[in-house]
């Protein structure tokens, strides 16, 4: 490399109505540090979503630091008070301004309805570094390319489809030079370990164990983004958890909707790995774990190897609808899943049914019916609001009825905005279930 090019990458504040810690993290944009790294770059980060460590959960989550903002022009009817969650905008100026000039700059816009802050951060970047060389990345630059293009003004580049391969061709045309290490998103094993040592100390780590997925849910844009399935060796994720446990992390996070998928090849032979680790990691699963893969032994390894909780996928017990979300589960095979965790160990709040609430067109007792039966079984019941994501078949088959223009506008593609709010399901309705949830969930005790 003809040059050490200084590169600065910036997770923005984020605007809505609603938004909470979840275990979250920049996980691309870490990624691109490091490899960054391998090819001779200088590379600081700003993150302008802080979070407060003062009411910090003890499984490493947190609220998000937060300030009442106005509501845009274009939500002007939305009722719901719109906040900026992170560092204010002066904050993220004068950050900018104590940066070292960088070469290069990459911004991250992971929530399609998230751009407002990406596009503001962009813009604060170019009046700061006129010189700079600009990405902008992430789900919303793919999923909502044009729209990403159109905003995004002061970016030299938006990166679409062409993901990894794209931006290595930018950057190489850009500078003059070759990248010596140039791995794209499908080489999950070839992956630098993702630059967290650039936050200092880190409650938790997020664990990437495949990309695509072997279903294709009509809610999920998945199957768009990565058609090709990839799973990383049972080998590689051990020692990345090694990795992280010398360095201090007891916490991972398992985003993987496929990981008890090819359990012979992989989640046993991983998971008998982890009980066999010198210190038990801490290990939890934001994302559902698919029920009818789940057998004795499965339940067995996830609890000696430090599961502490275990999300699966319900969805509703409507079988023709179930059906239509790509039949994964039935009662008979989710009521097995359940009795089969009990049985290995786990207690009845450490077991957690999601919920899929806010479809087109569903209607409210239907979603009660499936909460019912989830608590009647005894564990905790979890709602997922429905998200509509472009190039997804419900995205496409129903954005017509939805209350918002979600096809022209991402800000409204937002579950918390319940765009497919109907008279068979209110937002009233809404508020009501999520308070009778947590009334079910009271009695079955915390996770």
């Amino acid at each position: 490399m003809k040059q050490r090019l200084q590169v600065l990458l910036i997770n923005p504040y984020v605007y809505d109505v609603s938004a909470y810690g979840f275990w979250s993290a920049p996980l691309g944009l870490l990624y691109m540090a490091s490899i960054l790294r391998q090819n001779g770059c200088e590379v600081t980060l700003i993150d302008c979503v802080r979070e407060r460590d003062e009411k910090r959960k003890e499984d490493g989550r947190a609220p998000y630091v937060k300030q009442r903002v106005p509501i845009p022009e274009l939500g002007r009817f939305i009722e719901k008070p719109f906040k900026r969650y992170g560092m204010s905008r002066e904050d993220a100026r004068k950050e900018l301004a104590a940066a070292a000039p960088p070469d290069l700059v990459l911004v991250t816009s992971i929530m399609t309805y998230w751009y407002k802050g990406a596009a503001e951060i962009t813009e604060l970047v170019r009046e700061t570094f006129p010189n700079a060389r600009i990405a902008v990345g992430g789900l919303y630059a793919q999923l909502c390319h044009e729209h990403a293009k159109m905003h995004m003004a002061s970016a030299d580049l938006v990166v679409g489809r062409e993901g990894m391969a794209g931006f290595y061709a930018f950057v190489e045309e850009s500078f003059g030079l070759e990248l010596g290490h140039k791995p794209m998103a499908d080489d999950i094993d070839r992956m630098p370990y993702p630059a967290f040592d650039l936050y200092g100390t880190r409650q938790f780590v997020p664990l990437l164990t495949s990309v695509g997925c072997a279903y294709c849910c009509p809610y999920c844009a998945t199957s768009y983004l990565r058609p090709r399935r990839v799973r990383r060796k049972a080998g590689s994720v051990l020692e990345e958890i090694r990795h992280w446990q010398e360095r201090g992390i007891a916490r991972f996070v398992l985003y993987d909707d496929n990981f008890l998928f090819d359990a012979a090849g992989f989640s046993k032979p991983l998971l008998r790995g982890m009980g066999t680790l010198a210190a038990k990691p801490l290990i939890y699963n934001p994302n559902a774990l698919n029920a009818s893969l789940m057998d004795g032994e499965t339940a067995v390894l996830l609890r000696e190897a430090g599961f502490q909780e275990v999300r699966l996928g319900l969805e509703t017990i409507d079988p023709l609808a179930q059906r239509a979300l790509g039949n994964k589960v039935d009662r008979e095979t989710f009521e097995r899943a359940v009795k089969t965790l009990l049985a290995a160990g786990f207690r009845p709040g450490e077991i957690t049914a999601y919920v899929l609430a806010g479809l087109p067109l569903q209607r409210l007792k239907d979603v009660e019916e499936t909460v019912d039966y989830g608590a009647g079984l005894g564990i905790r019941v979890g709602l997922a609001e429905y998200t509509p994501i472009p190039h997804t078949e419900l995205f496409e088959r129903y954005h017509g009825i939805a209350r918002y223009p979600i096809a022209e506008e991402p800000m409204f593609q937002n579950n918390a905005l319940f765009p497919f709010a109907w008279e068979g399901f209110t937002e009233h309705d809404m508020e009501g279930l999520k308070a009778y949830v947590r009334e079910k969930n009271r009695s079955v005790g915390p996770i």
